[in-house]
Protein backbone atom coordinates (compact mmCIF):
# COMPACT_ATOMS: atom_id res chain seq x y z
CA UNK A 1 0.00 0.00 0.00
CA UNK A 2 1.25 3.45 -1.09
CA UNK A 3 2.15 6.04 1.88
CA UNK A 4 -0.19 8.79 2.15
CA UNK A 5 -0.38 11.91 3.51
CA UNK A 6 -3.40 13.84 1.83
CA UNK A 7 -6.82 14.23 2.94
CA UNK A 8 -9.65 12.04 0.10
CA UNK A 9 -10.76 14.37 -2.28
CA UNK A 10 -13.87 16.82 -1.97
CA UNK A 11 -16.42 17.04 -4.83
CA UNK A 12 -19.86 19.39 -3.87
CA UNK A 13 -23.02 17.50 -2.39
CA UNK A 14 -25.79 17.82 -5.42
CA UNK A 15 -28.51 18.25 -2.43
CA UNK A 16 -27.44 21.56 -0.74
CA UNK A 17 -23.80 22.00 -2.60
CA UNK A 18 -21.54 21.46 0.64
CA UNK A 19 -18.21 20.11 0.25
CA UNK A 20 -18.10 15.91 0.77
CA UNK A 21 -16.02 13.59 0.13
CA UNK A 22 -15.70 11.97 -3.36
CA UNK A 23 -17.61 8.46 -3.57
CA UNK A 24 -20.49 8.80 -1.12
CA UNK A 25 -23.64 9.01 -1.98
CA UNK A 26 -25.04 11.74 -2.98
CA UNK A 27 -21.79 12.04 -5.26
CA UNK A 28 -23.11 9.51 -7.02
CA UNK A 29 -26.79 9.95 -7.77
CA UNK A 30 -27.81 12.04 -11.12
CA UNK A 31 -29.83 15.27 -11.03
CA UNK A 32 -33.01 13.64 -11.22
CA UNK A 33 -32.17 11.42 -8.65
CA UNK A 34 -31.69 14.15 -6.31
CA UNK A 35 -34.31 15.90 -7.20
CA UNK A 36 -36.18 13.26 -5.47
CA UNK A 37 -34.44 13.68 -2.16
CA UNK A 38 -34.51 17.56 -2.18
CA UNK A 39 -38.11 17.96 -0.92
CA UNK A 40 -37.60 15.47 1.89
CA UNK A 41 -34.29 16.83 3.15
CA UNK A 42 -34.32 19.06 6.24
CA UNK A 43 -31.18 20.09 7.79
CA UNK A 44 -30.16 20.61 11.39
CA UNK A 45 -27.39 22.33 13.78
CA UNK A 46 -25.45 20.66 16.56
CA UNK A 47 -22.92 22.24 18.82
CA UNK A 48 -19.79 20.40 20.00
CA UNK A 49 -20.55 17.85 22.23
CA UNK A 50 -23.94 17.94 21.53
CA UNK A 51 -25.81 14.55 21.64
CA UNK A 52 -27.52 13.84 17.55
CA UNK A 53 -29.03 10.46 19.08
CA UNK A 54 -28.89 8.22 21.85
CA UNK A 55 -27.88 4.01 22.00
CA UNK A 56 -31.89 2.71 22.21
CA UNK A 57 -33.65 6.04 21.27
CA UNK A 58 -36.09 5.68 18.23
CA UNK A 59 -34.77 5.20 14.80
CA UNK A 60 -36.17 8.18 12.99
CA UNK A 61 -34.46 8.58 9.93
CA UNK A 62 -30.72 8.63 8.21
CA UNK A 63 -28.66 11.52 8.75
CA UNK A 64 -25.98 13.13 6.28
CA UNK A 65 -22.66 15.01 7.88
CA UNK A 66 -23.06 18.55 6.14
CA UNK A 67 -20.23 19.93 7.91
CA UNK A 68 -18.55 19.28 10.68
CA UNK A 69 -17.47 15.32 12.34
CA UNK A 70 -19.49 13.11 14.90
CA UNK A 71 -18.66 10.16 16.60
CA UNK A 72 -20.13 6.55 17.04
CA UNK A 73 -20.12 5.72 20.50
CA UNK A 74 -21.24 2.33 21.76
CA UNK A 75 -21.20 1.58 25.76
CA UNK A 76 -20.32 -1.43 27.72
CA UNK A 77 -22.72 -2.53 30.55
CA UNK A 78 -19.18 -1.50 33.11
CA UNK A 79 -19.85 2.20 31.14
CA UNK A 80 -16.90 1.92 29.37
CA UNK A 81 -16.93 3.83 26.27
CA UNK A 82 -15.66 2.59 22.64
CA UNK A 83 -15.62 4.94 19.41
CA UNK A 84 -16.63 2.74 16.62
CA UNK A 85 -16.72 5.46 13.98
CA UNK A 86 -15.68 9.21 13.54
CA UNK A 87 -17.99 10.81 10.51
CA UNK A 88 -17.04 13.35 8.39
CA UNK A 89 -19.09 15.47 5.70
CA UNK A 90 -20.89 13.10 3.21
CA UNK A 91 -20.77 9.86 5.93
CA UNK A 92 -23.94 8.44 6.57
CA UNK A 93 -24.53 8.05 10.35
CA UNK A 94 -28.23 6.26 11.42
CA UNK A 95 -27.65 3.18 9.46
CA UNK A 96 -30.35 0.94 10.87
CA UNK A 97 -32.57 2.02 8.79
CA UNK A 98 -31.33 -0.19 6.37
CA UNK A 99 -32.84 -2.76 7.67
CA UNK A 100 -35.50 -0.98 9.29
CA UNK A 101 -34.07 -1.26 12.96
CA UNK A 102 -36.51 -0.33 15.67
CA UNK A 103 -33.77 1.89 17.82
CA UNK A 104 -29.89 3.17 16.93
CA UNK A 105 -27.36 1.34 17.82
CA UNK A 106 -24.60 3.49 19.25
CA UNK A 107 -24.10 7.37 20.75
CA UNK A 108 -23.66 9.89 17.74
CA UNK A 109 -22.38 12.79 19.48
CA UNK A 110 -21.19 15.89 17.34
CA UNK A 111 -17.04 16.41 17.76
CA UNK A 112 -17.32 19.52 16.84
CA UNK A 113 -20.16 22.33 15.65
CA UNK A 114 -21.80 20.33 12.93
CA UNK A 115 -24.49 20.48 10.14
CA UNK A 116 -26.64 17.21 9.54
CA UNK A 117 -28.97 16.31 6.53
CA UNK A 118 -31.96 14.34 7.59
CA UNK A 119 -34.00 11.88 5.70
CA UNK A 120 -37.45 10.69 7.84
CA UNK A 121 -38.07 7.02 7.68
CA UNK A 122 -40.83 6.76 5.79
CA UNK A 123 -39.84 9.37 2.99
CA UNK A 124 -36.87 7.22 2.25
CA UNK A 125 -38.05 3.95 1.87
CA UNK A 126 -40.48 5.47 -0.36
CA UNK A 127 -38.04 6.89 -2.35
CA UNK A 128 -35.63 3.74 -2.90
CA UNK A 129 -39.05 1.59 -3.41
CA UNK A 130 -40.09 3.58 -6.45
CA UNK A 131 -36.46 4.39 -7.76
CA UNK A 132 -34.36 1.25 -8.44
CA UNK A 133 -31.48 3.10 -9.23
CA UNK A 134 -31.16 5.12 -6.21
CA UNK A 135 -31.50 1.54 -4.19
CA UNK A 136 -28.69 -0.11 -6.35
CA UNK A 137 -26.49 3.08 -5.38
CA UNK A 138 -27.32 2.89 -1.51
CA UNK A 139 -26.56 -1.22 -2.36
CA UNK A 140 -23.30 -0.27 -3.25
CA UNK A 141 -22.52 2.73 -0.45
CA UNK A 142 -23.41 0.26 1.88
CA UNK A 143 -21.40 -3.02 0.42
CA UNK A 144 -18.33 -0.01 0.65
CA UNK A 145 -19.00 0.87 3.89
CA UNK A 146 -19.36 -3.17 5.04
CA UNK A 147 -16.43 -4.37 3.41
CA UNK A 148 -13.94 -1.46 5.20
CA UNK A 149 -15.65 -2.74 8.40
CA UNK A 150 -14.34 -6.27 7.74
CA UNK A 151 -11.13 -5.07 6.68
CA UNK A 152 -10.52 -2.83 9.71
CA UNK A 153 -11.73 -5.42 12.38
CA UNK A 154 -9.32 -8.12 10.73
CA UNK A 155 -6.63 -6.00 10.68
CA UNK A 156 -7.03 -4.38 14.31
CA UNK A 157 -7.40 -7.66 15.56
CA UNK A 158 -3.89 -9.36 14.70
CA UNK A 159 -2.21 -6.25 15.78
CA UNK A 160 -0.76 -5.17 19.18
CA UNK A 161 -1.07 -1.56 20.65
CA UNK A 162 1.61 -0.02 19.09
CA UNK A 163 0.64 -1.44 15.77
CA UNK A 164 -2.88 -0.20 16.52
CA UNK A 165 -1.72 3.37 16.75
CA UNK A 166 0.58 3.09 13.91
CA UNK A 167 -2.25 1.77 11.53
CA UNK A 168 -5.03 4.29 13.22
CA UNK A 169 -2.90 7.61 12.66
CA UNK A 170 -1.92 6.45 8.82
CA UNK A 171 -5.86 5.91 7.92
CA UNK A 172 -6.28 8.82 9.66
CA UNK A 173 -3.98 10.75 8.17
CA UNK A 174 -5.03 9.43 4.60
CA UNK A 175 -8.77 11.06 5.44
CA UNK A 176 -8.05 13.86 7.08
CA UNK A 177 -4.57 14.78 6.99
CA UNK A 178 -2.80 18.28 5.27
CA UNK A 179 0.48 18.68 4.09
CA UNK A 180 2.64 21.19 5.49
CA UNK A 181 6.34 22.17 5.76
CA UNK A 182 6.61 20.13 8.89
CA UNK A 183 4.63 16.83 7.24
CA UNK A 184 1.22 15.64 7.72
CA UNK A 185 -0.99 17.72 9.76
CA UNK A 186 -4.20 15.92 11.41
CA UNK A 187 -6.83 18.11 10.77
CA UNK A 188 -8.49 16.39 13.20
CA UNK A 189 -8.86 17.14 17.03
CA UNK A 190 -8.43 14.17 19.16
CA UNK A 191 -7.88 13.82 22.90
CA UNK A 192 -5.74 10.92 24.43
CA UNK A 193 -9.10 9.45 25.65
CA UNK A 194 -10.48 9.49 22.27
CA UNK A 195 -7.60 7.84 20.42
CA UNK A 196 -7.52 5.14 23.36
CA UNK A 197 -11.88 4.45 22.63
CA UNK A 198 -10.84 4.35 18.93
CA UNK A 199 -8.64 1.25 19.82
CA UNK A 200 -9.83 -0.33 22.60
CA UNK A 201 -6.52 0.61 24.86
CA UNK A 202 -6.87 2.40 27.84
CA UNK A 203 -5.91 5.97 28.36
CA UNK A 204 -2.75 5.61 29.59
CA UNK A 205 -1.25 3.00 27.25
CA UNK A 206 -2.83 5.51 24.36
CA UNK A 207 -0.17 8.06 26.22
CA UNK A 208 2.71 6.02 26.73
CA UNK A 209 2.35 5.31 22.88
CA UNK A 210 2.45 8.46 21.71
CA UNK A 211 5.21 9.71 23.28
CA UNK A 212 6.95 7.09 22.02
CA UNK A 213 6.52 7.78 18.35
CA UNK A 214 7.29 11.75 19.49
CA UNK A 215 10.50 10.09 20.63
CA UNK A 216 11.49 8.44 17.86
CA UNK A 217 10.59 11.84 15.46
CA UNK A 218 7.58 10.12 13.91
CA UNK A 219 5.18 12.68 15.94
CA UNK A 220 5.36 16.08 16.65
CA UNK A 221 2.38 16.81 19.64
CA UNK A 222 1.04 19.82 20.85
CA UNK A 223 -1.48 19.53 22.91
CA UNK A 224 -4.35 17.88 21.00
CA UNK A 225 -2.28 18.67 17.72
CA UNK A 226 -0.87 16.01 16.01
CA UNK A 227 2.03 16.35 13.01
CA UNK A 228 3.33 13.49 11.23
CA UNK A 229 6.50 13.47 10.84
CA UNK A 230 7.42 10.20 9.29
CA UNK A 231 4.19 8.40 7.36
CA UNK A 232 7.10 6.00 5.96
CA UNK A 233 8.06 4.74 9.28
CA UNK A 234 4.02 4.62 11.11
CA UNK A 235 3.37 2.67 7.67
CA UNK A 236 6.19 0.18 8.54
CA UNK A 237 5.05 -0.08 12.09
CA UNK A 238 1.33 -0.31 11.09
CA UNK A 239 2.32 -3.12 8.47
CA UNK A 240 0.51 -1.06 5.62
Amino acid sequence: MAVTGVKASESICGICKCRIKENTLFTSLSEEELELLKDVVTTSFYRKKETVFMEGDECTGLYIVRVGRVKLVRSSREGKEHIVKILSPGDLLGLEVFYDGRTYGTNAVAMEDTDLCFVKKKDFFNIIEKEASVARKLVISLGMELHNAYERIGNLGLMNAKEKLAHLLWTLAGEYGVKSNRGVSLNLTLSRLEIAELLGITQETSIRLLKSFKEEGILEIKRKEIVITSMERLADIGGL
